[in-house]
């Protein structure tokens, strides 16, 4: 992929699309929640245990770990094993499809990276640390000449 992540983070992105998809088959909020705990419960020690690797391993290392542990939590709310299969599938089939298309997207943004000059004004790199940089008090709206508040 590029780069690297922690397979927590991604196993908190797999969670995240099984509750998005139980959502979807109706799922009510407060079972779908109820589910989301227990998952990140069960997978929490696990997951933080693994070491910071290539983004597409850290996927296929949280994929398995958090799949197993929301058809547990599926099982034991009583849904339909017709219905986790087709959880299970859909959650696979739409990780893929975005990691391949956020694959492209980080090397486009490697490669813009690579060749665009440095965006920062010259005026922003004048400030001393107690000051506000220009560019961040436009931003705030505030104005850097102070303006009187009573009669003059």
């Amino acid at each position: 992929m590029g780069y690297t992540a922690r397979p927590a983070a991604m196993g908190a992105l797999i969670s995240t699309l099984f509750s998005d998809r139980l959502f979807e088959h109706g799922i009510p909020f407060l079972r779908v929640g109820l589910m989301t705990v227990y998952v990140e419960d069960r997978v929490a020690a696990e997951l933080a245990s693994m070491k910071r690797r290539p983004a597409d391993q850290a996927i296929g290392a949280a994929l398995g770990v958090v799949a197993k542990a929301w058809d547990e939590a599926m099982t034991m709310h009583g849904m339909l094993r017709r219905t986790i299969d087709e959880c299970q599938r859909q959650v696979r089939l739409e990780l893929e499809e975005i990691v391949d298309e956020h694959i492209t997207l980080v090397r486009k943004a490697g490669m813009t990276r690579e060749h665009e000059p440095n965006p920062r004004e010259p005026e922003q790199t004048k400030a001393r640390w107690h000051e506000p940089l220009p560019a961040h008090v436009r931003t705030l709206g505030a104005d850097l000449i102070p303006q009187r508040s009573g009669p003059p």
